[in-house]
């Protein structure tokens, strides 16, 4: 007989069936309710909605659950009906592959609490209308689009994504199938603002404003990069935004956004040498006072970040205490010799668990429910050997909020070790993305993950392993591909169409490592993916890690 189970993980409630062969307990006759044993009857959960929730919300709000997970079908709209009375659930995600139908529709709109639900599919005129009546963001999982260079470029892999998109980039010339998901875009579209224009010709913005023409859109603010390249066409651009009657009535505004360069090359030709030396002086002196200013916020900032990582030892420590259960640990794993004729790398077992130990390390779910406590967005832990990386993992709604703000969510310019927000804490993504700022000087973050490039370092088989934990498990991650390359976002995907997408992409990536590793990626396989500044932000430090245990 099935029976709905509700069960609370981390910030999750779990709602689905479960099947017992023993009798039912039913409310009635349950000598003991708690979140991992709370089981109703479908038909007593029907006529009692309310009361189950009560139960619901005292385990809720001692747990900060704040996420909510539907898994059959059947327990869509009875679930979104629940979820009108646990008010501290801000996000749903349906994992049935099913589209949202009227009934599922009309459950949503009567729910004035969730903030974000993740589905397989949604038509579009139910979406429009959620969108016009309700404060929540819808995203599917079933379209990926990524046909043109448009798409890919845009991250418009779905069609939430294209719905919501504020802003696209344009940085090379439009192709047939560009322009025609473009104008697959701007129907389905409702939120654009912004196009940035890192390319133009004549021909292309005349044909990216017709498009915005047949597709009546109002207030976009049309930016355009102020290279050589593209200062070439501004007298004729000018001409053709004054005559066309369309631009000034509709409010499309166009802005350059001049290159630091291109400033400074015409500024100076403004000077005579009198004043150029009296503006360096002012130069240098304001050099000199904002470097000082710079090496005390540095300065704070360290000893911020030092004292965060003095007081999460301190919190762990405060659970050595408890009666843990023992765990079991899987033994580690081996490598696979090397075939006979195959280039081979020194191999020894990976790594022992992290420098810091304590018996509430062990428990890895624990250590993040306890870190969650502190902050939020706390979603695993990341261990690089011999270098000083070993800091709990966040991840926020952007990838800008950590670049400035510390674990305590303080500002802070040294920021903090966070996960791409595309990629999922729950289950992994077959790309994995973390990052960090990079201050050699101090070591603190990513800024020794520069000892990877030493061959002193990545010559040892026992470094080769990364030790990154969530709350699902304790995972080592064996180690690729290093590199050092100019400012891209090509090692940055993380979800690919197909298998072989996939791996064209994860050899692509061995390709540019500094040394061959010898590890084989596979299909189904998963990569951690550690990603830095280097050379003053001018190129970028990666390392690429599968998943081995």
């Amino acid at each position: 007989m099935r029976k709905i189970q509700f069960t609370v993980h981390e910030n999750t409630l779990s709602i689905g069936f479960k099947v017992e062969n023993n009798t039912f307990k039913n409310l009635n006759n349950t000598n003991i309710i708690s979140k991992d044993d709370l089981i109703f009857d479908i038909k007593y959960f029907k006529n009692n909605l309310k009361l189950v929730a009560g139960f619901l919300n005292v385990i809720i709000k001692n747990d900060s659950v704040t996420n909510a997970i539907i898994e059959e079908e059947e327990l869509i709209i009875i679930g979104l009906d629940l979820l009108n009375y646990l008010p501290t659930i801000t996000e749903l995600v349906i994992t049935p592959d099913v589209s949202i139908d009227f009934d599922m529709h009309m459950a949503i709109l009567k729910n004035d609490t969730l903030k974000m639900i993740h589905c397989y599919n949604i038509p579009t005129y139910l979406l429009e209308r959620i969108d016009t009546t309700k404060m929540v963001k819808i995203v599917t999982r079933n379209e990926v689009f990524f046909v043109s260079n448009f798409l890919r470029r845009n991250k418009l892999s779905s069609y939430s994504d294209v719905f919501y998109k504020r802003k696209i980039v344009i940085d090379y010339e439009f192709k047939e199938t560009d322009f025609k998901d473009f104008a697959e875009f701007l129907s389905i579209n409702t939120y654009l603002k912004t196009i940035y224009f890192e390319y133009i010709d004549m021909d292309l913005v005349k044909n990216i404003i017709r498009h915005l023409k047949e597709n009546k859109k109002k207030n976009i603010s049309i930016d355009i990069k102020g290279t050589p390249n593209n200062l070439v066409y501004f007298g004729s651009l000018e001409d053709y935004v004054k005559k066309n009657k369309y631009i000034k009535k509709n409010k499309i505004r166009f802005k350059i956004d001049y290159t630091r360069e291109y400033k400074l090359e015409n500024f100076l030709k403004l000077l005579n040498f009198t004043s150029l030396k009296y503006i360096l002086i002012v130069v240098i002196f304001s050099c000199i006072i904002g470097y000082g200013i710079n090496e005390y916020d540095i300065y704070k900032s360290s000893q911020e970040i030092d004292s965060i990582t003095d007081d999460i030892a301190d919190l762990l420590e405060e659970f050595e205490n408890y009666d843990i259960p023992d765990e079991t640990v899987d033994p580690e794993p081996t490598p696979t010799p090397s075939e006979p004729n195959e280039p081979t790398t020194p191999v020894t077992p990976p790594p022992s668990k992290p420098t810091y130990v304590s018996p509430y390390y062990k428990n890895y779910a624990r250590v993040i429910s306890v870190l969650k406590q502190s902050n939020p967005d706390t979603v695993g832990w990341l261990t690089v050997n011999n270098t000083t990386v070993n800091y709990p993992v966040v991840q926020s709604t952007n990838n800008s909020y950590y670049l400035n703000h510390d674990f305590n969510k303080n500002a802070n310019s040294l920021g903090w070790i966070f996960m791409d927000y595309r990629n999922s804490a729950y289950e992994l993504d077959q790309n994995t993305v973390i990052y960090g700022h990079n201050l050699a000087r101090d070591k603190i973050m990513f800024g020794n993950l520069s000892a990877t490039l030493n061959p002193n370092w990545y010559t040892k088989a026992n470094n080769q392993y990364i030790t990154f934990n969530t709350a699902s498990g304790d995972m080592q991650w064996r180690i690729f591909s290093i590199y050092i390359i100019a400012a891209t976002n090509d090692y940055l995907y993380n979800a690919f169409e197909t298998q072989e997408e996939f791996l064209n992409f994860a050899n692509a990536m061995k390709a540019r490592s500094i040394n061959d590793f010898g590890v084989e990626i596979k299909e189904n396989d998963k990569i951690l993916t550690l990603s830095t500044c280097q050379n003053n932000g001018k190129s970028r430090l990666v390392v690429h890690a599968v998943l081995v245990k």
